[in-house]
């Protein structure tokens, strides 16, 4: 009778400590990819401004005043202002990192490319926001800016779509914005 109890209790309590799963923590990184996951972050933080103003531009812009609006685009040329000056320094920072494997060279690559694209997108976002500021201009923001706003975003969703694959092949693990690390339990 014992034997079979005991029987029973294994037969219960070994399909739960099978589901059980050891999560370890992530190595450190080199400093190599140290340093890069750092400029790569100081970019990525730069373009979040650019998302920040534009779900300004977007909220209530119809019943929104005209000097409103001049703000809101001025923010949005800001914005693109101060990303463009960060994506050289970035792009120079993944150039400069040594790399071996074939596949962190290609996803390097596409990371460069999109930097490119990303460099005439935000270059493009000055010029237009800059114009759209202008004093005169407020129900030009009203009618335009949105779409513009818009195709912007949807060129840094790309652009962080190709640098998550290069990450994940550099093996540097960044948690979302507003995400925090989970504690080692070591």
């Amino acid at each position: 009778m014992r034997q079979a109890w005991l029987l029973l209790m294994v037969v219960l309590v070994a399909p739960r400590l099978a589901a059980q799963t050891i999560v370890h923590p992530t190595p450190p990184l080199d400093s190599t990819r140290a340093a890069l996951r750092d400029a790569l972050l100081v970019l990525r933080d730069s373009l979040n401004t650019i998302d920040g103003a534009a779900a300004r531009l977007q909220r209530d812009y119809r019943q929104a005043s005209g000097a409103s609006l001049l703000w809101r685009a001025r923010a949005m040329h800001d914005a693109c202002a101060r990303s463009a000056r960060t994506v050289q320094p970035t792009r120079e920072a993944v150039l400069a990192a040594s790399l071996s494997d074939p596949q962190r060279v290609k996803q390097r690559h596409e990371l460069v490319g999109a930097m490119d694209r990303l460099q005439g997108v935000l270059t493009q976002c000055e010029v237009e926001f800059a114009a759209m500021s202008r004093p005169d201009q407020a129900e030009t923001v009203r009618g335009y800016a949105n779409d513009r706003a818009v195709r912007l975003q949807g060129a840094l969703r790309k652009y962080e779509q190709t640098l998550q694959g290069f990450l994940g092949a550099m093996g540097i693990r960044v948690p979302p914005l507003g995400a925090s690390p989970r504690p080692s339990n070591g």
